[in-house]
Formats: C-alpha cells, sequence, structure tokens
C-alpha cells in the first residue's frame, strides 16, 4: 500500500525483538478478502490465504488490518492458535466459520476457546448503501440461514446508513456454536481512534495517501523449562 520496504521489514523485525525469546517467526499469508485459511509451515511464497492457524511454539499467527476485523482464537489446554482477517467480504465467505473448522480438525476443542475481536471500523463511521444491505442479507441468510438485518442502522436526522462489523463477526462466532462468554470484543474502532489505529475510510475520506496496517498476532508460547 505505498509503504516503505524497509520500514515495514524494521517494524516486523522490531515486534520479533519486542517478544523475544518466545516469538520467532511471522506467519502472514496474501489476503484476498476470502475464505481460505492456512496451516502454518508452508514452503516457499505466503499462500492466498485469510487465516492462519498454527500449534508450533514460536510462530506467530498473523493478520494485516486497517478497518477489517482482526479475530484471535486460542485453546490454551491444547496449545493452538489462529488469527483470522474479517472484512466483509471475508466474514459473509464464511472465513470465521472456516478458521474454527480448521483449529477442530487440528485439536482443538470448540468449548476451550478463547476468541478476541480486535478494533475494526465501528458502525458510526461504516457508511453504507442499500444495495450493500440487500448483498450482506441475502448472502447470509443463504450461507448460513441467519438474519442480518438488525445489522443495519439508519441515523434519525440524516438518510445514511451504518453497517456494524463487529457485531455482525460476534453474531457468526456464536452462530458456529461459541458461548458468548468465550468471545471479547475490545470495541475499538480504527476510524475514530486516529492516535492508536490506521484506518483506510478515514484515509479516502482526507483524500490522503494509501494508510499504514496494524498487524494482529497470537501464538503458541513454548513449553515451560524449554529454550
Amino acid at each position: 500500500m505505498g509503504d516503505d520496504p524497509a520500514h515495514v521489514a524494521h517494524n516486523r523485525a522490531s515486534l520479533l525483538a519486542a517478544l523475544a525469546p518466545h516469538a520467532r517467526e511471522l506467519a502472514l499469508v496474501n489476503q484476498v478478502h476470502g475464505d481460505t485459511v492456512a496451516v502454518a509451515g508452508w514452503n516457499g511464497p505466503r499462500p492466498d490465504a485469510d487465516a492462519v492457524v498454527t500449534d508450533r511454539p514460536g510462530v506467530v499467527a498473523a493478520v494485516l488490518t486497517a478497518d477489517c476485523t482482526p479475530v484471535l482464537f486460542a485453546d490454551p489446554e491444547r496449545r493452538i492458535v489462529a488469527a483470522a482477517h474479517a472484512g466483509w467480504r471475508g466474514a459473509v465467505a464464511g472465513i470465521l466459520e472456516n478458521t474454527l473448522t480448521v483449529l477442530l480438525e487440528n485439536g482443538a476443542c470448540l468449548e476451550q476457546l478463547r476468541v478476541l475481536i480486535g478494533p475494526c471500523i465501528g458502525p458510526k463511521h461504516y457508511e453504507v448503501n442499500t444495495d450493500f444491505r440487500e448483498q450482506i442479507i441475502i448472502a447470509t441468510q443463504d450461507k448460513i440461514g441467519m438474519d442480518c438485518q438488525n445489522f443495519f442502522s439508519m441515523e434519525k436526522k440524516s438518510a445514511r446508513m451504518a453497517f456494524d462489523l463487529p457485531g455482525y463477526v460476534l453474531a457468526r462466532l456464536i452462530k458456529t456454536g461459541l458461548d458468548a462468554r468465550q468471545i471479547f470484543n475490545l470495541e475499538q474502532c480504527t476510524y475514530a481512534l486516529e492516535s492508536f489505529f490506521f484506518s483506510h475510510r478515514r484515509a479516502v475520506h482526507r483524500h490522503q495517501d494509501p494508510c499504514g496496517r496494524q498487524l494482529s498476532g497470537i501464538l503458541v508460547l513454548p513449553p515451560r523449562g524449554t529454550a
């Protein structure tokens, strides 16, 4: 997105250094707003995917966002984690459900999972049109049988419609069978909290250059007593 590659590499190296000695590598994918989940440990180029699962100690499963929702999963008992990039396209396509499926296939237990919904654009700043609304409602009903009309609201003093992306993500997670008590929503808006987060939509509204990205990651710590 126009960032200096040297700065990006420096920032990522600094992150690993800050997490030392527990973290040794970042597992990042080429995010494509889809529903594919990658299991860390691939050789060669990064796969096209929007979630990473790993049970390898020291490997940080990570995603990049700048208004989309980062969702982190962890089963502390079975020592497996995942990071998912859930913009509206990926969320509608099923990236959250697919991430959960891969976690369970690799040994996670649904009842033991803990999930974090990270910083993303909040409904106050996520203006959409009626075509978008109908697309989301129809696709969600067709795919998982969930009514999501409640995630769209109209401002009383204008004709603007807003979409509650983090609320939609939360509802889809609960639809999978997760208990609401297993999920923690930070409720931090990337658009509003300018001092803390990049926001693609904020940059567009201000006619600014493309913005940077937040990195959200999670890792399995090495067993106690090991290096």
